[in-house]
């Protein structure tokens, strides 16, 4: 006999032996379930053990019916510990595993209630879609004020977050959020002759900011239903880790001037605040799926501070003529992302 054939052989061979194994639990749980049915509860935990300890016994939707049984046969022969044993491994075993009120023996959900079911907490990570808004406090600049001033234009970037949630109660969740934050947005102006107001000069600056946070929100729940829509609110405070700009300047008849990114943070320049405070309020759900649960977010953070430390740098204004407006920087942010639930099933009251 060659050897592909010997292994077909020792497979097939495996796969029959949990073939039946499977085959005899499953009639082990029907004698259970009849042994229930005709009173003979003693009968009950010697039908059941052995598949308990096999792997290859129950399905786990047969094991958790098999734990239901023996915590019931337990409970009418008044054996309270082995009955508070049995629900706890169901519970380790099955974490989700949930009483029906409606069908279930009122001794069945009076034991299920003394013990510790929910999640002790959820963690996950989502993923952010920001979209920067900036809130100009005062311009500044090498041009006339008083003519023009300039725009911004809000751009979108990408950020993340790790996330623990802890529910306090059936409405009310904390939740912590470590984050990375990015902000883009470009401004642009138009330099005007002091003689005729002719343009005589156009220049733009894309600027990238990327910031370290951390969010801390509350989340009330409105409705009880397979979305669980949520309020949002929280505060943040973030560290700047990061910020440059691509500046250019177009001459009115001539060529663009563009010269190398400009690190507004970095070496010997501290243009940029390190330190950025936010509120923020929002909207979200929160769907199960399976065992998990997927999360999606829209929250506005508003930027409390100013986070411009000095206006002016010489390659920025010898070179475009630009100088730094003093701007709080908020952001719209659409989040989508994952939570499992972490377990720790337990007895709370004898």
């Amino acid at each position: 006999m060659n050897r592909n054939a010997l292994l077909i052989l020792f497979m097939s061979f495996g796969i029959s032996v949990s073939v039946y194994a499977q085959n005899t639990c499953t009639q082990s749980l029907r004698s259970a379930r009849t042994a229930y049915d005709e009173g003979q509860l003693q009968r009950i935990p010697s039908l059941l053990q052995s598949c308990f300890e096999s792997r290859t016994g129950f399905t786990d939707e047969e094991k958790t019916e098999a734990y239901r049984l023996l915590i019931l046969a337990h409970i009418f022969m008044d054996e309270p510990d082995e009955a508070d044993a049995t629900m706890l491994a169901l519970l380790r075993f099955n974490p989700q595993f949930q009483i029906n009120e409606s069908a279930d023996p009122a001794e069945l959900i009076n034991l299920y209630g003394t013990f510790r079911t929910r999640p002790i907490f959820l963690y996950g990570a989502k993923f952010d879609f920001n979209y920067s808004i900036v809130d100009v406090l005062d311009f500044y600049g090498l041009h006339d004020l008083n003519s023009t001033q300039g725009d911004y234009e809000s751009n979108v970037s990408f950020g993340g977050a790790a996330v623990v949630e802890k529910e306090l109660t059936d409405k009310f969740s904390a939740r912590a959020e470590p984050s990375f934050v990015t902000n883009r947005f470009t401004y642009t102006n138009f330099f005007l002759s002091e003689t005729d107001g002719s343009n005589i000069a156009e220049p733009e600056a894309v600027e990238r900011q990327s910031w370290l946070a951390l969010k801390l929100s509350g989340q009330y729940k409105l409705l009880e239903n397979p979305f669980n829509p949520t309020v949002i609110a929280g505060v943040s405070a973030q560290y700047l880790l990061l910020s440059d700009l691509d500046a250019s300047t177009l001459i009115s008849g001539g060529e663009p001037a563009q010269g190398p990114t400009i690190d507004l943070t970095g070496g010997d320049k501290d243009m940029r605040n390190a330190l950025r405070y936010t509120v923020h309020a929002g909207i979200g759900i929160k769907r199960k799926i399976g065992k998990n649960y997927i999360i999606a977010d829209l929250t506005y953070h508003f930027g409390l501070n100013n986070i411009t430390q000095s206006n002016y740098d010489n390659e920025l204004s010898w070179r475009y003529g630009l100088a730094l407006n003093d701007i709080r920087v908020h952001t719209l942010t659409f989040s989508i992302g994952v939570l499992l639930p972490k377990y720790n099933p337990k007895k709370l009251t004898r």
